[in-house]
């Protein structure tokens, strides 16, 4: 059934773009785009931060530890330079196909696709887009669905406003359907830097033997200043495939863990200013450098393996003006746990996935200030100001976490610089 689904959805898509009449502009010439930046970063830490990619990708503070002097062990300071963020991009249009105006997208940085693998050049988008009169069709690596890459903050450090707005993206079949000021989008999308956590660590597996893509709707309202939509987000995996009994036999596991998530957004332009802002009521919704996760239940009495969500109700705004050479703006952002865990007598949690489970609520006031030039150079400073506010057990009465309940913060202070190119060769005829 779940095949079929799938199968009919993109037969669909095909057909409605077949459908589309032929372009008259279908005899044109090969184009060639060549584009990309450097972008060094200096930031200093006045606390220790749950991040990746040495620390660039933040998302915020460590708890408090105590160490055998009571003294806190991750309230310690400290500063990195990177450039790992520099960046090359190809952009390839031909002629027409199919009668649709065609292009081919690749683009790659030095951030790697893991810590392990920093400074090693590594893909970031690869797509071919191929747009009709009222119908579109990306084949290939872009963003995230949950990541609205038209309203996505103007701030400069990698994680890009995370974990309050998503950062990541997917290989994914992407189709939009535009009819005026109206459009609609369906997203298939399927995991490859960004990974589930689960039993065997963080790994691609667990949404692949569920045999369902991960599913994104969106509708959207477009005017000549405003962008604004709605957005659902269709997780299933299969956290485990087998179990362990104490002599080493193995058995089948078959069950399988589906979750939604919500999203809402908006952008309005006037005059110099910006309005950015999206708001996320997300169910397990890891992947995507955001809050949450899921829980691991098993039940002696049934003998069977249950999955609770990990619930974040998450909101952000981003507000900038462009006077001149200056654009100053502020990103504020804000998350609340409203998970509850409960097990009955029968019960035991086996396990807990994902990031801020143990945060009660979480949020962070960005202000910044950026100098642009004419010729592709800027430069920004920024400051985030994080606050989380720990719990000291994952929910009532679920087991206690490794640490006490605290309230900690962390201000990391950035300046950057960007010196961005782009070339055109070739041309219409």
């Amino acid at each position: 059934m779940k095949r079929t689904v799938v199968f009919l959805f993109f037969v669909f898509c095909l057909s409605s773009l077949f459908a589309e009449p032929a372009d008259s502009t279908a005899n044109k010439k090969w184009r060639f785009g060549f584009s990309g930046l450097v972008n060094p970063q200096f930031f200093v830490d006045t606390r220790q931060v749950v991040s990746g990619r040495e620390e660039m990708m933040l998302f915020y503070p460590k708890p408090v530890e105590r160490d055998a002097d009571g003294h806190d062990l991750n309230a310690t300071p400290s500063l990195n330079m990177l450039a790992i963020t520099a960046r090359l991009a190809l952009t390839i249009e031909g002629p027409d196909v199919l009668g649709a105006k065609i292009k081919g997208y690749i683009e790659g940085d030095y951030t790697g696709a893991s810590d392990a693998s920093i400074n090693l050049f590594r893909l970031r988008h690869a797509y071919i887009d191929m747009r009709w009169k009222h119908h579109e069709l990306l084949l290939g690596q872009f963003w995230y669905p949950m990541v609205v890459h038209e309203i996505m903050p103007a701030t400069q450090p990698l994680n890009m406003g995370a974990p309050f707005h998503p950062y990541a993206r997917y290989t994914q079949m992407r189709y939009t359907m535009r009819y005026g000021r109206f459009e609609a989008l369906a997203v298939a999308a399927f995991q490859l830097d960004n990974k589930s956590q689960g039993v065997n660590g963080a790994s691609t597996t667990y949404l692949k033997h569920s045999l369902v893509p991960e599913f994104n709707l969106q509708l959207r309202y477009h005017s000549e200043r405003m962008l604004a939509g709605v957005a659902a987000n269709l997780l299933v995996i299969k956290p485990r495939d087998y179990t362990t009994d104490a002599s080493g036999g193995k058995h089948k596991v078959d069950t399988r863990y589906m979750s939604l998530s919500f999203s809402a957004f908006m952008r309005y332009d006037w005059n110099q200013w910006s309005l950015k802002a999206q708001t996320i009521l997300s169910d397990n919704l890891y992947e995507g450098c955001t809050l949450g996760g899921y829980y691991e239940v098993y039940d002696m009495a049934r003998e069977k393996y249950l999955y609770g969500p990990f619930h974040f109700a998450t909101m952000w705004i981003d507000f900038g003006r462009t006077k001149g050479h200056w654009q100053p703006g502020l990103f504020i952002g804000g998350a609340v746990n409203t998970s509850r865990v409960f097990v009955l007598g029968t019960q035991s949690i086996i396990g807990v996935y994902g990031r801020g489970y143990d945060i009660d609520w979480l949020y962070r006031v960005q202000p910044r200030i950026g100098y642009v030039t004419n010729f592709g150079l800027s430069f920004w400073f920024e400051i985030e100001h994080t606050f989380a506010a720990y719990r000291n057990t994952l929910g009532d009465p679920a087991p206690t976490a490794a640490h006490d309940a605290c309230k900690v913060h962390n201000e990391r202070f950035i300046l950057g610089a960007v010196y961005a190119f782009k070339k055109q060769v070739g041309g219409s005829r």
